[in-house]
């Protein structure tokens, strides 16, 4: 049995995984003060996992809390942290320095030409979106970076004086009352953001992947086709553990 353990900005996902079969997914806020109580009461009933296979993109101070905690109740574990690399898994990185692109958008990669290699984009939707873009060879052509729902909604409550962040869902329209504004106007700056480089940067493309925490409300209001996989960074992870 494996763990597979995805490390956000914002939330610390996980899963086991038996026979290439990943179970169902936990997560916790790593901003809670409590998380590692949390995640221990959790990890105290799951048996035995040879392997932990980590991915982050947050602080090396959570990694090793994990990994302390994780050695502390197996001491015998195999660890495996994942990093991005030039090229594997039949994919080629854009980037220069390889080790710059983020953790999670390379084992998103990875989990999109194995088990969508017909489809050319990923986006994940958690703290930040990031989109990333494949062609049939897999080489990776690039992607892009935006601040997600929560962090415009809160860049607009530090960079103003009257305008609150506010976590209620509201009707996607022009809105009367200031709440409802921002929930239609940082919503739509992202819907913007994919259709629009759906349509001039991905040649047309109308098939896409969708995850992280805000995947289901932005495809609410999305016109092209899309597929929604909320574990697809563990199964990323999944994958590149396989070479252990």
């Amino acid at each position: 049995m494996k763990l597979l353990v995805d490390i956000g900005n914002t939330r610390i996902k996980w899963a086991t995984e038996n026979k290439h079969i990943i179970q169902e997914s936990r997560a916790v806020n790593h901003h809670s003060l409590t998380f590692i109580e949390k995640i221990k009461q959790t990890w105290l009933g799951l048996g035995t996992p040879e392997i932990i296979a980590v991915s982050s993109v947050s602080k090396q101070q959570i990694v090793d809390q994990l990994l302390d905690l994780a050695k502390n109740i197996w001491p015998n574990i195999t660890v495996i942290i994942a990093k991005s690399s030039s090229q594997g898994f039949s994919v080629k990185n854009a980037y220069q320095d390889a080790t710059k692109l983020g953790v999670d958008r390379w084992l998103g990669l990875i989990a999109l030409q194995h088990y969508y290699p017909d489809t050319r984009c990923i986006i994940d939707c958690g703290t930040a979106i990031t989109l990333d873009v494949l062609d049939v060879q897999g080489q990776h052509l690039g992607g892009l970076i935006s601040p997600g729902l929560q962090l415009m909604k809160q860049s607009l409550s530090s960079g103003t004086e009257r305008l609150s962040a506010d976590e209620s869902e509201f009707s996607v329209g022009l809105a009367c009352y200031t709440e409802a504004a921002i929930y239609s106007g940082t919503l739509l700056a992202a819907v913007g953001l994919i259709e629009k480089v759906l349509a001039d940067l991905c040649n047309g493309s109308d098939n896409i992947i969708l995850t992280g925490g805000d995947a289901l409300v932005l495809s609410r209001h999305l016109k092209c086709q899309y597929i929604i996989e909320p574990d697809f960074i563990l199964k990323g992870l999944s994958l590149y553990s396989r070479l252990w």
